[in-house]
């Protein structure tokens, strides 16, 4: 067994993203939600990466009802419970095509390091396209 330095069960901590792909219309609205379970007020990131680029980070929060804006892409990002980390817009562009991916952390405030959990890319990736219609 595994444990963090909380003495959590690292097995037990879990990443999700809803909905796992989305296809919508140019101009409508959007929302992304990212929920973490088994750990206590982690740190939360959204990562956006377009298609044949490289990620980009776009927010972070370290508290409920707090975060920050990292790179403008005219999205916004809210976090109403500790476990839950939403992003969205109230008009799709085309330019927001892409993978978004929610990552969580825990700071480890006594060494000054962060123990990052990766979502895994086939399960925990959203993908955003235009609709061809």
């Amino acid at each position: 067994q595994k444990l963090d330095f909380r003495g959590h069960d690292v097995s037990a901590q879990t990443i999700h993203q809803w909905p796992a792909v989305k296809v919508q219309a140019v101009g409508s609205p959007l929302s992304l939600e990212c929920t973490v379970k088994g750990t206590s007020n982690p740190n939360l990131y959204w990562y956006w990466q377009a298609p044949g680029g490289t990620l980009q980070q776009l927010f972070y929060s370290f508290n409920v009802g707090q975060s920050e804006l990292v790179v403008q892409r005219n999205l916004s990002a809210s976090r109403p419970k500790s476990e839950q980390f939403i992003l969205s817009t109230e008009k799709l562009l085309l330019t927001h095509s892409g993978f978004y991916l929610c990552a969580w952390s825990l700071t480890l405030s006594g060494v000054g390091q962060t123990s990052v959990q990766k979502p895994h890319p086939l399960f925990s990736a959203t993908s955003l396209a235009r609709n061809p219609h």
